[in-house]
Parts: structure tokens; sequence; C-alpha cells
């Protein structure tokens, strides 16, 4: 490897509750089946901020900690056997993040070469870092065993995907609408989503595949989500943290009648009292958004999703741009996140300075 980057920067939180400050490391070189990628662009996402200021989804051995998932840039480097990436190809991933060398916010990332996608035609690396978290995590709920396990890669066909209704709680996030493209991609024939309803917000969502769109601050919430699904409704997946709120609502929706299943990407709990009869019972299931929990599952993902992007069944989300590796922007783009509300997220170019 060239001295000349030998060492690099990254933004690292030291511990829960400290903001991220910017450090200088070595650059790693990848072991076999494992790419070096030099990054163009890392995507900030929410739970980037509760590792920061909660120490949550992190074991506290495991700080220091570099945060960021999205990243897109270009392979500097192959280890041994790997057969699908070249020294410069334009490719996109999300970081393990299992150490500080697979993680995103810094200038250089390793990362497995079964986990990677080259960038599709004219997509920039900004674009293309909004998509390695969302569309893998919301994947595997939908489609993933410990999921609601529905075809996605064999035996489409025979299910009967235009009968089925599907509800998507959050779709007014970006893995809302990563839910509600995939949903559309293999056939639902309702997808309805819950979401701040305005007619630009709600002529977006239908665009992007959804059918009723019912909006999030209505006083009849529970009902309306009820009447849009109807009772024959046994799929549904939460993609935002409301907590116990956001499952209960999920879990309501669900049929009184046929056995129904909630998965959620992140925790939560259900008050019974609230969710009405539900005389088959239900199920709720959580699973970790994660390709490099699910590898097998996880590269039939990556090998799938540039052809989604190409076909325009996924695209990118609305984003903004932060130059170089600014410690206070990066903190001030995550910070945004403690409302609660939409944020435009934020993708940072680390080779590039602010002007």
């Amino acid at each position: 490897m060239p001295l000349a980057i030998m060492s690099q920067t990254a933004l690292i939180i030291s511990k829960p509750g400290e903001p991220l400050e910017k450090i200088t490391r070595s650059v790693p070189a990848p072991a076999p089946q494992e790419v070096l990628i030099k990054n163009h662009a890392i995507g900030l996402n929410p739970h980037d901020r509760k590792i920061r200021d909660l120490g949550a989804i992190v074991p506290l051995d495991k700080f220091p900690y570099i945060t960021g998932n999205d990243i897109s840039g270009v392979v500097e480097t192959v280890g041994e056997g790997v057969t699908n990436a070249n020294v410069v190809d334009r490719v996109f991933t999300q970081a393990a993040s299992t150490s500080l060398d697979t993680s995103g916010l810094q200038e250089y990332t390793i990362t497995s070469s079964a986990l990677l996608a080259k960038i599709p035609g004219s997509m920039t690396f900004e674009e293309a870092a909004t998509l390695p978290v969302c569309a893998p995590s919301v994947a595997t709920a939908l489609f993933h065993s410990t999921g609601l396990g529905l075809p996605l890669f064999d035996n489409i066909a025979e299910f009967d995907y235009p009968s089925k209704t599907i509800l998507i709680l959050g779709g007014g996030s970006n893995c809302g609408k990563a839910a509600i493209q995939l949903s559309r991609l293999v056939g639902f024939g309702t997808i309805v989503t819950v979401a701040s309803k305005s007619p630009e917000k709600e002529a977006k969502l239908k665009q992007l595949g959804a059918t009723v769109v019912v909006d999030r601050h209505s006083p009849s919430l529970q009902e309306d989500v009820r009447e849009a699904g109807g009772d024959d409704l046994v799929y549904a997946v939460e993609t935002v943290s409301q907590g116990e709120k956001g499952h209960t609502l999920g879990v309501s929706a669900l049929s009184n009648n046929a056995r129904g299943t909630l998965v959620t990407i992140t925790h939560g709990t259900v008050d019974e009292s609230a969710i009405g009869e539900k005389r088959a019972g239900y199920e709720k299931r959580f699973t970790v958004g994660s390709s490099h929990v699910y590898p097998e599952f996880g590269e039939k993902v990556w090998s799938e999703l540039p052809k989604w992007i190409q076909s325009g069944n996924i695209v990118p989300f609305s984003f903004r741009t932060i130059r170089g590796l600014d410690a206070a922007a990066v903190n001030a783009a995550i910070d945004e996140y403690r409302s609660g509300g939409e944020v435009v997220k934020a993708v940072v170019v680390p080779h590039e300075q602010a002007s």
C-alpha cells in the first residue's frame, strides 16, 4: 500500500454521550475475501444518534466506536480470492461496524466482497450512499425467515401478491420508503402506509407505490388504519422508532380473525389493552437490519439491488451534503434526529473540504 495512504482521518465516539471527534488512524489492509474501499460518500441514519447519545445498539466494550453504515466509494485494494470486484470499481455497501476498520465515518473502510455491489450507471456516490442501510434492512423484514418470510427470490409467481395487503408504518422515513418500493416490486395489491400527510407528501409516497396514505397526525389514527387495511390484513412492518405507540398501532391494525404478523426493526412493547380482540392471536417479530448478520440472504439482496435500481423499482432518497469529515457539521446533522420527525438525510463526502 502506498505510504501516502498509510493514515486516514476518522470521526469517532469515545464513549456514549460524547460528540464525535476527529482522529487520525491507520489504514487497514484487506484480508482474504475482503476489499478496502476509499469512501466517497457516507450516509447518516437515525441509529447514529442513538449510538452517540445513548450507547444504544452497540455494547459498551465496543467503544470507542465509529458509526456510519451507508458507504459508497472506489475499490482501493482487494484481498486474496476476491473475484467480483476490481481496483477502481465504483461500489456501495453496508458497513459492518464490527470493528473500527469495518466502520464508515472515515476515509477508508474494509468490507466483505460478498456484501457489496457496483454502483449502477450514472448514479452518483452520494445517491448510492442513501441506500445501503434501509434497502437490506427492509428486505430482511419483508423476506427473511426472521421477518415476514415472504417470497422474493423464489416462488413469487406462486404467491398471490395482488390479492394481499401490507401495512408500512413510518412511510415518510427512508426505510419506510424502501419498504413501500419493495412491496410494490413484488406486487402487493394494496400498500397502506402511515406518514405525515400533505398533498405533496401523499403524491410522492403514491409515486413510490403506496396505494393508501393514512395521516399519522389523525386524531382517529387507529381507526383510520384499520379501515384502510381491512380485517384481512395479516402483514405489517414498522420502520421507525416509535416504541410502544408504533408497535401497538401495528398490532391493532392486524386482522381480528386471522393470525397476523408485525415485524419491527426497532425494539418496543405492545399495549395489549389497546389492540382489539385478536381471536387467532398475532406474532410480533424483531429482525436485525444488517446484511452481515444474515450473510447468505444479504449476498442475494446485494446481487439484486443494482438491478432494482436500474429498473427504477428502487430510487435513492433525498439528501443534503456535508463536505469533509467535519466533526461539528456531522454532530449537528446527527442532532437533527433527536426530534423524531422527518429529517433530510445527510451524506458526508470525506475527501472534500467545506468551501
